[in-house]
């Protein structure tokens, strides 16, 4: 396993703080679980870079088109989501395996994230509704400071699974 850490300048103006970054990724096999963390204060530019963060380590994962950009969007809703209604720093972890991403974003705070119905006139309310339709499942863990969604990855049989000719199934 090979973690790598950076600070990524990402503040205004003036605030020469970095967002804490480790990725940490396993090198078996190019399907093995790949595992991205990012802390961050709960500012509003945060929730871009977060965006743009994930953008690239999904590139670098190799992600097809849509899941990922189903996962910059939810990305987005959930770090939003932890920095108005959290407390505390916001972590961002990604996780990709060969089926599924799992995206969860920890704050301090222990009310649970709802879905709350949005007014026809109204800007918020719409958040978790679009992360429910864009993953296979969403919810809340660790009593409330955690908000996680899975969005479904595989579209092709694995290429490092292989079936030998006497039907056993091989991994790497």
């Amino acid at each position: 396993m090979t973690t790598y850490r950076t600070a990524t300048p990402a503040r205004p103006e003036g605030d020469d703080r970095g967002a804490q970054v480790v990725v940490t990724a396993t090198a078996r096999c190019p399907l093995a679980s790949h595992v991205f963390e990012m802390v961050m204060e709960p500012m509003d530019v945060h929730v871009a870079q977060a965006r743009r963060t994930t953008a690239t380590v999904l590139k670098q994962w190799s992600l097809p088109e849509a899941p990922a950009e189903d996962a910059r969007l939810v990305v987005s809703e959930l770090v939003s989501n932890a920095i108005i209604h959290g407390s505390g720093d916001v972590r961002l972890r990604l996780l990709h395996d060969d089926h599924e991403l799992r995206i969860r974003v920890t704050d301090g705070s222990t009310a649970p994230a709802r879905r709350r119905r949005a007014s026809a006139t109204g800007l918020g309310g719409r958040g978790l509704h679009l992360v429910a339709c864009l993953s296979s499942r969403w919810g809340v863990a660790d009593g409330g400071r955690t908000t996680y969604a899975v969005i479904p990855t595989l579209t092709e049989a694995p290429p490092c699974r292989r079936t030998t000719q006497s039907g056993t199934d091989l991994t790497c």
